[in-house]
């Protein structure tokens, strides 16, 4: 049976902190590893925190952030795993800012990117960052990996468009608590529709006036949620992964809290 073990970085990032997430972030990723986990996914924004615009602006965005996704890309190498890394990006060509996923592969290499289409342009809060202009399925240890970020999940045209081009997981990032717009089951429509999993790694937290403590983290099969976990402590979600059923091996996440 080949099976992979998963983990999910449940954490609290806070806005416009970029040392203190930073550090969070590797802190978790080499815990998750030590777990045994050879696939680590965070939460949408985590380098910076969903309102980090309010605090530090975007003038960041460029060398800095580069060089840390530099570092982090180099981690994967170390320790053997993939990282799919939520950050803000810097498009060194155009000058242009996304919300964006980078992969980071075992090998130290950057795999893919996937940039968030549904952009709420109108909300203060994403004014700073164009709109993902495409859909991509990223291949690597030995899954195609369908990428979405938060309110790309509430189109099923997305996800409908990922699992035509033969993605075998969909993972989806969010900061997406259950005030005021509720995801409404959203992440299993989308399993149900497409008939491909979909794993969610959401966060905790407060930040403004958005409470993350009962944003879920999930994973969503044939429509049903199989594992889920949300609540106020920040937490690692291991989980373990049959590749060949595309299922989960457990019931419940295995939750391993972190300060």
């Amino acid at each position: 049976m080949a099976k992979l073990k998963v983990a999910l970085l449940h954490i609290d990032p806070r806005p416009g902190e970029l040392s203190a997430n930073r550090a969070l972030i590797e802190r978790n990723v080499r815990l998750a590893a030590s777990a045994g986990a050879k696939f680590v996914i965070t939460p949408e924004l985590a380098e910076s925190g969903y309102h980090f615009a309010d605090y530090i602006g975007t003038n960041w965005l460029g060398p800095e952030s580069d060089l840390w996704l530099k570092h982090m890309t180099g981690l994967a190498g170390q320790l053997g795993i993939t990282i799919l890394l939520a950050t803000a990006e810097h498009d060194d060509d155009d000058h242009t800012l996304y919300n964006s996923v980078f992969v980071l592969s075992p090998e130290g290499k950057v795999a893919g990117t996937h940039r968030k289409i549904n952009i709420h342009r109108a909300h203060c809060t994403e004014s700073w960052a164009d709109t993902g202009k495409s859909l991509e399925v990223i291949e690597l240890q030995g899954l195609k990996l369908g990428i979405l970020i938060c309110a790309d999940a509430w189109n099923p045209d997305l996800a409908a468009g990922l699992a035509a081009k033969g993605a075998d997981i969909i993972v989806s990032v969010a900061n997406w608590g259950e005030t005021p717009c509720p995801p409404e089951s959203c992440w299993e429509k989308r399993s149900q529709e497409t008939g491909v999993p979909v794993w969610v790694c959401n966060r905790t937290g407060v930040e403004h006036a958005l409470s993350f403590e009962d944003a879920s983290s999930l994973v969503a099969v044939d429509g049903k949620r199989l594992i889920g976990y949300s609540g106020p402590g920040a937490a690692i979600l291991l989980f373990d992964w049959d590749i060949d059923k595309k299922a989960p091996l457990q019931t419940e996440f295995e939750v391993v809290l972190i300060s």
